[in-house]
């Protein structure tokens, strides 16, 4: 399952709010990656409660988040905003094994998962509590794997 980070704004881009040890805190203050506009200012807060805070009371112009965060904040205040439609970025979801273990239960949850998919449980479930769950089923079939690492 994959998951992305999105930026979402108001109108002109200038002070941009994160979180404090996010991965939209990195993106934005080492700008790798080309796409990623040259802020007037980054504010780093403590908790994701007061990046949303920042951008309601007209403190930045915009925030950069998890997609579900901004989603339910825009439901929660009925918030005038939107949200870029290309990620920053899309993370994976892991789960982690002990190295050591030789019970094959990687390999069992790596096809509960795929039948999950393949039979719709994993939609059913997912549409309980996000909008537009088909886009989290979008899996990489080369991201599936029982590797130690």
């Amino acid at each position: 399952m994959y998951h992305g980070l999105f930026f979402l704004w108001k109108d002109v881009l200038t002070i941009t709010a994160v979180q404090s040890t996010t991965k939209p805190k990195s993106i934005f203050l080492n700008r790798t990656d080309e796409r990623i506009p040259k802020l007037g200012n980054l504010i780093i807060l403590g908790h994701r409660e007061l990046i949303y805070t920042f951008l309601g009371k007209g403190y930045v112009d915009a925030v950069a988040a998890h997609e579900e965060s901004i989603v339910q904040y825009r439901k929660d205040y009925d918030a005038s905003c939107r949200i870029l439609e290309e990620p920053l970025m899309i993370t994976g979801i892991g789960v982690a094994f002990a190295k050591e273990d030789d019970r094959g239960i990687c390999e069992q949850m790596g096809q509960t998962q795929e039948e999950m998919r393949l039979d719709g449980t994993s939609l059913k479930i997912i549409e309980k509590y996000l909008d537009d769950p088909q886009k989290y089923l979008e899996v990489e079939k080369n991201g599936s794997s029982c590797s130690a690492v």
